[in-house]
This record gives structure tokens, C-alpha cells and sequence, in this order.
């Protein structure tokens, strides 16, 4: 527990060390929540409804959080870094562990300034927005496994675009525009199956104070993460192993 506690203030600091990248994952849903916000003042019906958006975009930036976890572990295996590391008595769900932990406060942190941002535009403050903070958790640590096992599979060059993609499908099936229902049909199916429509639906029926939403959201959630935090290991596992 230790060994992974002290690797766990080094993935830390490293990721705190570049700002710019941290400031793009927070500065992009947010300014995304602010445009949105002021387009549906203008607009003659409702299209973004703050009580939707909010929720969708603080899943959407729980996306970047998954890009600094690819990123950061593709760079650490370009480098001897973890060949060093190897040579310690650490155990490959220890290592997966230290790199998922520091990510975790972030991607609430992401999370708490989306929510914050939308209480400018109507989003009611309510102990619902903590339950909403807490409905997320369980979607942060699916984009934190995504972005391990992309780490762990790809090159330090392949590991930001490949995760740019993710951003991507984070906001078109993640229900952040629009209702996946209003189209229907197999890309609903596909939406439902997927995990980034229940991270902002947990996060939206937690809002909304409907609890079995909220548990039937949360469940698949973990579901997800416990399939992709076992391929990380069971990858890194084989890394470790070939190194």
C-alpha cells in the first residue's frame, strides 16, 4: 500500500507539472457550457436545457481526464522510467492503481467547476448537485481505465489522438446535444450500451432526484470500469512480463 501511495504522489506531480493541458480540459467544457448556454437565451424554444447540459458537460470533461492517463503512460513507457520501476516488488493492479488514483480528484475537480459554471445560468443550487458529483465517480473511474488501457497498448505518439477520439465519442453518444432517442433505431442501442450516455445520465437523474435512475446508471458504470480496469492489468501484467 505504501509503495502504491508513493507512486501515486509521483503520477501526481507529474501530471500537476504541464497546466496547460489541465487548464484544456477544464477551459474546453466549460466555454462549450457558457456558449451553449448563451445560444439557448436567444433561442425561441429550448434546446440546451440547463439542467441537461450541466450534467452532460461535466461528464464530457471526465473525456480529458482519460487523454492525461493515456498520455502520461505511453510517455512513461517510451522512457526507462517504468523499466526502473519494474525492478520493484510492486504488483501490476499496484501500478494501474498508482496511476488511476491521482486522476480521480481531477476529474471531480473537472466535474465541480462544470457545475459551478452552470449555477451562472440557472442551474438551482441543491445538496442534488453533490449527489450529481458523486453519481460521476463511477464514470470517471470508466474514462480513467479507458485511458490506462490506452496507455498500456499504445505509443506515446499514437496515445493522444487515439484518446482525441474518445473525446469525440464522448460527445456525440454521450446524449450531451441531444436525446439518442430522437434518432432511434440501432444508434440508440449502441448509445445504451455504451457507457458515455449513463455517465451524463447518472449525473443528470441525480439532479432531477431520481434515485432509481441514478442506481440503474451507476451500476453499468461499474460494470464497465470493472471489465476495463481488468484488461489494463491484465495487459500491463503482460508488459511487465515481456520487459
Amino acid at each position: 500500500m505504501k509503495r502504491m501511495t508513493a507512486f501515486s504522489v509521483r503520477v501526481a506531480k507529474e501530471t500537476l507539472r504541464d497546466p496547460v493541458t489541465l487548464i484544456f480540459g477544464v477551459g474546453l467544457p466549460v466555454a462549450l457550457l457558457v456558449l451553449m448556454s448563451i445560444i439557448q437565451r436567444s433561442a425561441p424554444v429550448e434546446i440546451f436545457a440547463i439542467s441537461r447540459l450541466a450534467p452532460g458537460m461535466a461528464a464530457f470533461s471526465l473525456a480529458f481526464v482519460a487523454m492525461f492517463a493515456a498520455i502520461l503512460l505511453a510517455k512513461d513507457k517510451s522512457t526507462s522510467f517504468l523499466l526502473r520501476v519494474f525492478a520493484s516488488p510492486m504488483r501490476p493492479w499496484e501500478y494501474i492503481m498508482g496511476y488511476a488514483l491521482p486522476m480521480l480528484p481531477i476529474g471531480a475537480a473537472q466535474c465541480l467547476i462544470c457545475f459551478l459554471a452552470a449555477l451562472f445560468f440557472g442551474l438551482p443550487f441543491s445538496g442534488r448537485l453533490f449527489l450529481a458529483l458523486i453519481a460521476l465517480l463511477p464514470a470517471a473511474a470508466v474514462y480513467i481505465a479507458f485511458g490506462l488501457l490506452f496507455g498500456v497498448v499504445l505509443t506515446d505518439k499514437q496515445a493522444a489522438p487515439v484518446s482525441s477520439i474518445l473525446v469525440q465519442c464522448a460527445a456525440l453518444l454521450g446524449g450531451i446535444w441531444f436525446d439518442p432517442a430522437l434518432i432511434g433505431g440501432a444508434f440508440e442501442t449502441v448509445c445504451k450500451a455504451l457507457p458515455f450516455l449513463h455517465a451524463s445520465g447518472a449525473a443528470a437523474s441525480a439532479i432531477a432526484g431520481d434515485g432509481t435512475g441514478v442506481l440503474r446508471h451507476v451500476l453499468w458504470l461499474i460494470g464497465w470500469a470493472a471489465v476495463l480496469f481488468a484488461a489494463a492489468v491484465f495487459l500491463f501484467k503482460k508488459k511487465m512480463k515481456d520487459n
